[in-house]
């Protein structure tokens, strides 16, 4: 037990000496098998200590609390205050340090972590690379639906086990503030931090922006070397962050260790401003770890973006069309701006809603930036959760000043009224959910996938024609 609990307060409740330890550590009882260690993690919504049981059931050996609970069974149990922030180091002594063995880079920021996350998996070369982040977890051939940004430390440490166990020599990750802020990452130091930019998002959940960069600057002091931060001064946050800690600027408006110059060096195919900067914090990367700067050139003129990230789709059509995940004011007129930046502009449609059941100051925003943009503004739901879909609606249309925008509550409707209003050189722009393939109404998951509906639309267009 000295091993499981180095550099860790913990209170033996019961000794068994008989305990034997040939399995994995879980949280979620549904997973424990004969020899796994239980951990009773307590959360908003579920509380581990009412699973023990069932633990017991499955043949768990030993159980992990973190509060005095009756102890049922001839097994061991420890407690372990404040156990959430000290699972990933628990789970880092379990498995024997694996994430020690990977150089691990970290990309934190609003917007642009999940692109910026693919752009440097391509860059250090995919098949040395695990990644974790928004749109899945990567580790080798092995790909796991998220559903986290950032993942429970214990599931950190087990896909670091696994990348070792494969021979993937970096671990490549989202980090959100939750994952900063909850002591998921607490057992981790990084070898590079990207920062990408900070505006208003998830206000529901930090108490105010100043909240809510203090979480982000977190990343920074868990950095290995203090200076192998690669940062977007361009953004005022990340300027503060890189007067406090220095390390690699980015910008596209001034001069800097990373700039226009680079870019233009490097010649990169991908479209958009808000791109530029993503393959910046790449390129940042490789050169900190090392790689050859010809190698950084020719991996940056065929890199690829992430899916549901500005992603094109085409079925033949004279018009384009644009799936995003951009769900914040900031995000979605990056997009527009990109949108005008391509060849052949007819008028810009926009689609999109905005989450329930979250921070409601971007909804007028969001107004804001897609009729200052657009020539037509299509308002309709996203994830409404619990919320109701018409009062999110009603939040949404208090940005607009004029009146080039309709509202059609059913997603798949507006995308059919869209691709109908259409015609040649268009571009629809349809945001908010982009990879994601559902819809979230009530406490339901619906299927549900924007680039399909398209898709549909279009061929339905074609018939009708």
């Amino acid at each position: 037990m000295e091993k499981l609990f180095k550099n860790i307060d913990y209170k033996v409740l019961k000794l068994i000496d008989k305990d034997i330890y040939t399995g994995n550590l879980e949280y979620d009882s549904r997973k424990i098998k004969n020899g796994d260690i239980f951990v009773a993690l307590k959360g908003n919504l579920v509380d581990g200590h009412k699973y023990i049981e069932k633990a017991l059931e499955n043949g768990a050996v030993c159980i992990i609390v973190s509060e005095e609970v009756e102890l049922k069974g001839d097994i061991s149990y420890f407690l372990v205050q404040n156990l959430r922030e000290n699972l990933g180091k628990i789970a880092s002594n379990f498995y024997g340090n694996p994430e020690k063995k990977l150089k691990i880079i970290g990309v934190t920021g609003t917007n642009g972590k999940t692109t910026t996350t693919y752009l440097i998996e391509q860059i250090l070369g995919t098949e040395k690379v695990a990644r974790i982040g928004t749109v899945e977890y990567k580790i080798g051939d092995e790909i796991i639906e998220a559903p986290n940004t950032t993942p429970e430390s214990l599931d950190i440490i087990k896909m670091s086990k696994k990348s070792v166990d494969k021979g993937l020599e970096y671990l490549v990750m989202e980090v959100s503030s939750h994952g900063l802020t909850s002591g998921r990452v607490d057992m981790l130091d990084f070898d590079v931090a990207v920062f990408t930019n900070l505006t208003p998002e998830h206000l529901d959940y930090h108490k105010d922006m100043e909240d809510y960069f203090l979480a982000k600057k977190i990343l920074f002091e868990k950095l290995k070397n203090k200076k192998n931060g690669i940062i977007n001064i361009d953004d005022r946050y990340g300027k503060r962050i890189y007067d406090e800690f220095g390390g690699v600027s980015c910008s596209l408006d001034n001069s800097a260790d990373l700039d226009r110059n680079t870019i233009i060096e490097m010649k990169p195919t991908l479209l958009g401003k808000f791109n530029m900067y993503n393959i910046l914090g790449a390129i940042g990367v490789g050169k900190i770890l090392g790689i050859d700067k010809n190698i950084i050139k020719e991996r940056v003129k065929n890199i690829k973006s992430a899916p549901g990230r500005f992603e094109a789709v085409s079925v033949g059509q004279d018009f384009r069309i644009i799936v995003d995940y951009a769900h914040t004011g900031d995000a979605l007129e990056n997009i527009l701006q990109g949108v005008l930046d391509l060849e052949e502009n007819g008028k810009i449609i926009t689609i999109f809603g905005c989450g329930g059941d979250r921070d409601k100051i971007k909804r007028p925003i969001m107004a804001e930036v897609a009729e200052k943009y657009s020539d037509l503004t299509i308002v309709t739901s996203d994830n409404p959760r619990t919320e109701n879909p018409n009062s999110i609606i009603d939040d949404i249309v208090k940005g607009f000043q004029n009146k080039n925008y309709i509202i059609e509550i059913d997603r798949k409707e507006a995308i059919k009224k869209a691709v109908l209003k259409a015609e040649k050189n268009d571009i629809i722009l349809i945001a908010g959910k982009g990879h994601e393939n559902y819809q979230i109404i009530g406490t339901k998951k619906i299927y549900f996938d924007d680039r399909e509906i398209a898709i549909e639309a279009i061929k339905e267009l074609k018939e009708v024609k």
